[in-house]
């Protein structure tokens, strides 16, 4: 069995960062902002998850009584809170992270959000395959209940084909599936395929976005990028309410990337309460799949997924 290492190290433009490794997989997360983790990958080679090194990506929040006047999408892996709204969603978070290092990760804390009156944490796991269970938590700091929902985004890297499982249930003669498109989405955008049996979205560097929402009871979603599948595995509960017209799963895609979101349901989080959302991630070699050939689809599924 491999042993986990978990160091502080300087990393790219993020400054200081934590690594957390097997000797075969990585992943890297910020400590002087977010904290956003921003690489997993396999060692020495190419990053599944997109970094945005130029700050390409930014939402102005200068009218605001935000202290920063920017929010960076800055790449990889953040959490956020559900509804959407501007400008609260577009907190900058760029202040540094309180690290508590763990025997096979680490406890990411960042500062409470003054504003928003909301306190966010990010527990970090590695197993001993490179296998790794993240478990963000959201405290409500403020005087009162807010109805919210955690919601997580990762960014993908460019070039890769996200795959979201369509629901098999057999509800008679009730609907089983449906599919939710944000109001900038081509409805007939070439990026994405609904299959019987699978959703896909193709990255393409094209200029115009467009997202879909899904209530996706199956539990997983991946991306299949440089020769390698990332899954995200998570929990569904059938009788709770999500936001975005009941979708637990959506994919947002652009002209450099691809984002792969989750959400936990939709409920009331009392004065100073704290809801939590948990993933299970892994790294596996593997091809990308035809994105309208289901067989393709399922042989490759059915080698990431165990």
């Amino acid at each position: 069995m491999a042993k986990v290492t978990v160091e502080k190290i300087t990393y790219g433009n993020y400054g200081e960062c934590l690594r957390v490794s097997n000797g075969e997989k990585e992943l890297i997360a910020t400590l002087e902002r977010g904290p956003y983790i921003v690489r997993y990958a396999y060692v020495g080679e190419e990053n599944m998850f997109f970094e945005d090194k130029e700050n390409k990506y930014t939402n102005d929040v200068t009218a605001s009584p935000f202290k920063g006047d920017t929010w960076c999408v800055v790449g990889g892996h953040r959490l956020w809170i559900s509804p959407e709204r501007h400008p609260r969603t577009y907190y900058p978070d760029d202040y540094a992270v309180k690290c508590t290092i763990t025997e096979n990760g680490a406890v990411l804390e960042a500062p409470e959000q003054e504003w928003t009156q909301m306190q966010q944490t990010t527990c970090i796991a590695m197993d001993e395959n490179g296998n790794v269970d993240i478990k963000h938590t959201v405290k409500n700091t403020g005087a009162w209940a807010v109805t919210i929902a955690p919601w997580t985004v990762t960014v993908c890297q460019t070039g890769g084909l996200c795959v979201i499982p369509q629901n098999v249930t057999n509800t008679g003669f009730f609907p089983n599936k449906w599919v939710c498109f944000w109001q900038y989405t081509p409805m007939n955008d070439e990026r994405f395929y609904l299959g019987d049996k699978y959703i896909t979205v193709d990255q393409k560097n094209m200029e115009k976005a467009a997202k879909l929402g899904v209530s996706n009871e199956m539990g997983y979603m991946v991306y299949f990028v440089n020769d390698a599948a990332f899954t995200k595995k998570f929990g569904y509960d059938r009788a709770a309410q999500y936001p975005d017209h009941n979708c637990n799963c959506e994919c947002y895609t652009c002209d450099g990337y691809t984002e792969m979101e989750c959400l936990s349901p939709l409920g009331s989080l009392e004065a100073g309460e704290t809801v939590a959302h948990t993933e299970s991630w892994s790294l596996t070699r593997a091809a990308r799949p035809e994105r309208c050939d289901e067989e393709s689809i399922k042989k490759a599924i059915d080698e990431v997924i165990k």
